[in-house]
């Protein structure tokens, strides 16, 4: 995969989030340090360079698109999907410290741009603590949004797995229109596979029994779209379709 450099970006402006905890005295020269290199991935699979990793480098905050983190082990991927927001450090896979060590790849979903928070960049946010809290902050809620994916993944039924999993991205991603949430991520069937534990012909019958219910449909530019409320309580194991 060829990857770029763009033009460096203000960061608090394309993650404003990460200035919420300054004044408005602080904001204006916050912004103006806040400036960080943007490299720019296209779809396909993404070797990260080692020589990303350098002390004091934060790491790389992802500002638009889609990645997936794979881990395989005796034969079965599991996924990590990451986008806009999350913070990234894959050099930090620590796989080499396991027992059982999985093979780690990435591969770029949707074309995507992540932002350097290299120690120059560090060092130019020093006077606004409050930025690298946000971070790591940021580092933290990921932990949890994987916890929340590995308990929706308990559920046995593929259909309930696949709801309660798009609506889990649909509080990361997603925006409220008037025709319900709209969640703009594709992912294919095989994908979702991935994501949810099931066969893809599980996940094809799956979706189509959602939409049937009328809770997802799926836009021409393969985006999703939530309908009604998310769901509040787990049903409890029926006739629906199963993992294989």
């Amino acid at each position: 995969m060829s990857t770029h450099v763009s033009h460096p970006v203000a960061v608090l402006d394309t993650d404003a989030e990460l200035a919420q905890g300054l004044t408005a005295r602080q904001l204006g020269p916050a912004r103006a340090q806040a400036v960080a290199a943007v490299v720019v991935l296209p779809r396909g699979d993404w070797r990260p360079s080692p020589s990303a990793h350098q002390r004091g480098h934060l790491g790389l905050l992802v500002l638009d698109g889609l990645l997936t983190r794979n881990l395989h082990l005796l034969g079965r991927t599991s996924m990590e999907l990451l986008g806009a927001g999350d913070l990234v450090r894959p050099w930090d896979d620590g796989a080499q410290d396991l027992s059982v060590a999985p093979a780690v790849t990435w591969t770029v979903q949707d074309r995507a741009r992540l932002a350097v928070l290299d120690r120059r960049f560090a060092e130019r946010v020093v006077p606004w603590p409050e930025i690298t809290a946000s971070l790591m902050t940021r580092a933290l809620r990921s932990s949890r949004w994987l916890e929340l994916h590995l308990a929706i993944l308990e559920n046995p039924r593929v259909d309930t797995r696949l709801l309660l999993f798009l609506w889990h991205l649909a509080d990361r991603w997603g925006h409220v229109g008037a025709d319900g949430v709209h969640l703009p991520v594709r992912m294919t069937h095989q994908m979702l596979g991935r994501l949810v534990r099931a066969q893809r012909p599980t996940v094809t019958r799956a979706l189509k029994q959602l939409v049937r219910r009328g809770e997802v449909s799926r836009g021409t530019d393969g985006t999703w779209l939530l309908h009604g409320e998310p769901p509040r309580e787990i049903i409890e194991p029926g006739a629906a379709c199963r993992s294989m």
